[in-house]
């Protein structure tokens, strides 16, 4: 039976990276039984180059619809069936047009890297403008990261406070319905530097904070333990920079889930999450603080 409620949007522009997206979000739909919605976007701030160019408005879109028709025969592929398929074919910025059409859908799957990089470490701008703005989850995919295989593993980098726990939260129930296992990771920030001539922590004070974020994060997650049951979940408590440790977390897991908490008014997100958009090597998972 199809649920009518659950909706997975997916940017697609025929890059490799669109292309992984759309396979994630079509194996989600398929799982969920709910609708795949394709949108190609095509962004009217190129549509006059710097040249002076004017680019043939009509002719871009019947391009994107061609790219459509290929998407959809593709995510049929994928086990979706056709009537559950939309694509639509939008002028106007795809980071704003996703983000509009993210506050009446479920999840929000796009491809992580600009099309122009070589390297993960080029975030495309639709990513960036996605990871503050969605209304809904998001998930940033990369062909990079799609061909590693299947661990059975879903990592989550929670907030030392424990703050984000709708991560784990949407971790969990990706994990009961996958039969997978969650890791939830909190880093305690090493200091960057010595202030006012003060010294390193000692391993006793190390210690001392390792285990207050361990309870902490423990008691948070067995609050949910008894609300989602027959899920394994792994508490990870780390001493060092955050970034660091997290990429070396997504080396080891299919999908790295992390919280956002944008700043107003540019929306803009941490540093911790730009550099996981940049570095991570699996597909990423964002999720906004509540």
């Amino acid at each position: 039976m199809t649920t009518p409620d659950v909706v997975i949007l997916v940017g697609f522009d025929g890059s490799d990276d669109s292309l992984a997206a759309l396979s994630f979000a079509a194996s989600e739909a398929a799982a969920r039984e709910g609708r795949l919605h394709i949108v190609y976007a095509v962004d009217d701030t190129v549509l006059n180059s710097a040249w002076g160019i004017v680019f043939d408005v009509e002719a871009v879109r019947r391009g994107g619809l061609d790219l459509l028709a290929q998407a959809r025969e593709a995510a049929h592929a994928r086990g979706v069936p056709l009537e559950r398929i939309d694509t639509e074919c939008l002028l106007g910025q795809p980071a704003a047009v996703l983000s509009r059409l993210s506050e009446s859908s479920s999840l929000v799957v796009v491809g992580r890297r600009a099309e122009s990089g070589d390297h993960s470490m080029f975030v495309g701008s639709t990513a960036v403008g996605l990871a503050g703005t969605a209304g809904c989850p998001v998930v940033m995919a990369s062909g990079l990261t799609l061909a590693e295989g299947h661990r059975g593993v879903i990592g989550v980098g929670l907030d030392p406070g424990a703050h984000g726990i709708v991560a784990v939260e949407w971790a969990m129930k990706r994990a009961r319905r996958l039969g997978s296992r969650v890791v939830v990771t909190s880093v305690v920030k090493k200091p960057t530097a010595r202030l006012f001539g003060g010294s390193e922590p000692s391993e006793d004070q190390r210690g001392r904070a390792l285990a207050d974020v361990r309870q902490r994060v423990q008691a948070a997650v067995d609050v949910l333990a008894g609300e989602i049951p027959d899920v394994k979940v792994e508490v990870d408590i780390r001493y060092g920079s955050p970034v660091d440790e997290l990429v070396a977390v997504s080396g080891e897991v299919d999908l790295l889930i992390v919280g956002v908490h944008p700043s107003f008014p540019t929306y803009s997100v941490g540093g911790i999450v730009r550099g996981l958009m940049a570095h991570s090597a699996c597909t990423l998972g964002l999720i906004r603080h509540t």
